[in-house]
């Protein structure tokens, strides 16, 4: 059945290491903080210091490491297209730029939704995968989220940290650039990951807590076929949407010139990290543009630009409502927010999600296949 399937995870044994802190793990196993801070280096990929993340969090991310990371063939624009592919053979109908403005509830049972062109589309069920706080702030009338407590329910959770990504676009083959295939994680000298993530929010001319710079278009061996001669770099840092609040309600490429000050002088910090590691790419980079929060927000509506749903802290975990199953029958929650951070996570929330709608255990099949 899909809820027991579920609580697999909810362990006693589990929640054991969900309840400690990255930090208070290692530092049980090791007092050497430089190698603490060499074993925590990926802390980027889920957003929270050792001292702040639970050690689950960080023991998955390593652990999927171990057989090497993978790259879509063609770019994550494939994994798209393969999933329509099977979407629309079993008679889905995928839309795009078609706005949900509210999922249709009446005696605590789900009717479908409301676009925001006003069309309604009848469904006895709903899964939403837009995170928690989209969902019940957003989708949810406000009688019945005061009814279900969903507002005291997320005032136990916290958004995940903003970030900004500089794309950079360059004149050459990865070949002949010479471009790694590796990611490259940058970090101050002389003080540890929580320490650097503290100054930098404290003072953000404090030099960044992380630099993360990926190599999308070397990693693709279908790339030089569809784009010769050309090159991307991925280069992304900790962005507080504090930092560009002022500018909220404002439209995407239209945020006026000091927004475009701002967020040159950020772009010209991170092309100095990517040219200690790279000097010779200096003369070959044709276009570059850096995204905030706020273009996070506008692509993908999350309302602080978060770049992970919430917090994996370990406090997080402890979460009951954090699951497919809602209060109000029909309703489901899938994705990043009900298992961990990352397309990984997102993908085996599926799973997840469709175990519980069903009863039937998706894990064990796929496994078993």
């Amino acid at each position: 059945m899909g809820e027991p399937f579920f609580g697999t995870f909810l362990t006693k044994k589990y929640l054991k290491f969900t309840d400690q802190t990255t930090y208070e793990v290692l530092s049980s196993l090791t007092k050497n903080e430089a190698l603490i801070k060499v074993l925590t280096a990926q802390y980027g990929d889920y957003g929270l210091p050792p001292r702040q993340s639970s050690f689950a969090m960080h023991a998955s991310v390593v652990k999927h490491y171990f057989g090497g990371g993978s790259f879509p063939v063609g770019g994550s624009g494939a994994i798209v297209s393969t999933v329509n592919e099977v979407l629309e053979a079993h008679g889905a109908q995928i839309m795009t730029n078609a706005e949900v403005a509210e999922i249709r509830i009446e005696q605590g049972k789900v009717l479908g939704v409301r676009m925001r062109d006003g069309k309604d589309i009848a469904a006895d069920q709903v899964v939403s995968g837009v995170g928690i706080f989209n969902t019940y702030e957003q989708l949810i009338p406000e009688t019945l989220r005061a009814k279900y407590k969903f507002e005291a329910q997320l005032q136990k959770i916290q958004p995940s940290v903003g970030h900004g990504c500089l794309y950079i676009g360059l004149k050459g083959s990865p070949e002949s650039l010479k471009l790694p295939k590796n990611n490259l994680w940058i970090y101050p000298e002389g003080v540890d990951h929580d320490q650097a993530v503290a100054d930098y929010l404290e003072d953000q001319d404090r030099p960044f807590p992380v630099v993360y710079i990926s190599f999308p278009a070397a990693k693709d061996p279908s790339w030089n076929a569809r784009y010769p001669d050309r090159s991307t770099i991925d280069v992304i840092t900790l962005l507080p949407y504090e930092t560009f609040a002022q500018w909220e309600g404002t439209q995407w490429m239209h945020r006026g010139a000091e927004y475009e000050a701002l967020k040159e002088q950020i772009a010209q910090r991170l092309l100095v990290h990517l040219f200690e590691q790279l000097p010779h790419l200096k003369d070959h980079i044709d276009h570059y543009e850096l995204s905030t929060p706020l273009t996070t927000k506008n692509f993908a509506n999350y309302q602080k630009g978060e770049l992970y749903g919430i917090d994996h802290s370990p406090s997080r975990y402890r979460q009951k409502f954090l699951q497919p199953r809602t209060p109000i029958k029909g309703l489901y929650l899938t994705g990043q927010d009900i298992v961990t951070a990352g397309v990984g996570g997102a993908l085996f929330s599926g799973l997840i999600t469709a175990s519980a709608m069903t009863g039937r255990n998706y894990m064990k099949r796929v496994v078993r296949d």
